[in-house]
């Protein structure tokens, strides 16, 4: 004896089931249609069609083109050693990158030992010669090179370099 058989559609169930579990019920198909939406007065009914509101620039019918701020190229990285951002990188993007607690600082360090504008790390391409220069911006508690006991105003970085602002250490990595 079988203990599965078919439904109309092809499904396989179990013989003593009166109905496929598959196939929609039919009972539950049969609804009332949904009432269309519409904004604005009802034919026939009470509700007043709302005036409507100009959008601003209603009159143009301009299609513009966004554009991209340019990307600025990244030429090397700081990544943390120590300190809250252990583990973390930051690109080192070709220019003037700020390093400070302040959001509007280029790298952001949220050590509670760093100034708001802790230092300035500049990239300058001079005649095919890349070139990372890091100056402290009179932060509170100084910038440190390669683990030097005396803080520094202003030194050229190369590739590995570490430098310390506050309690977070970083190592420096050039592109």
């Amino acid at each position: 004896m079988s203990t599965t058989k078919m439904c109309p559609n092809g499904h396989v169930m179990e013989a003593t089931w009166d109905r496929c579990p598959y196939c929609p019920d039919p009972s539950k198909m049969a609804r009332a249609p949904i009432p269309p939406t519409r904004v604005g007065a009802v034919p026939g009914g009470d509700i007043p069609a709302p005036t409507p509101v100009p959008k601003p620039g209603a009159g143009v019918k301009k299609t513009q083109m966004m554009q991209e701020a340019a990307k600025v190229p990244v030429v090397g990285w700081l990544v943390a050693l120590t300190g809250k951002h252990k583990g973390d990188d930051f690109r080192v993007k070709e220019g003037k990158n700020i390093i400070g607690s302040d959001p509007d600082c280029d790298i952001i360090l949220t050590d509670d030992f760093i100034s708001s504008k802790h230092a300035n790390l500049k990239y300058v391409n001079k005649d095919g010669e890349r070139i990372f220069i890091i100056t402290d911006l009179d932060s509170t508690n100084g910038t440190f090179l390669n683990d030097s006991e005396e803080p520094i105003a202003r030194e050229e970085l190369v590739d590995n370099d570490t430098v310390c602002f506050g309690q977070t250490k970083m190592k420096f990595k050039c592109l």
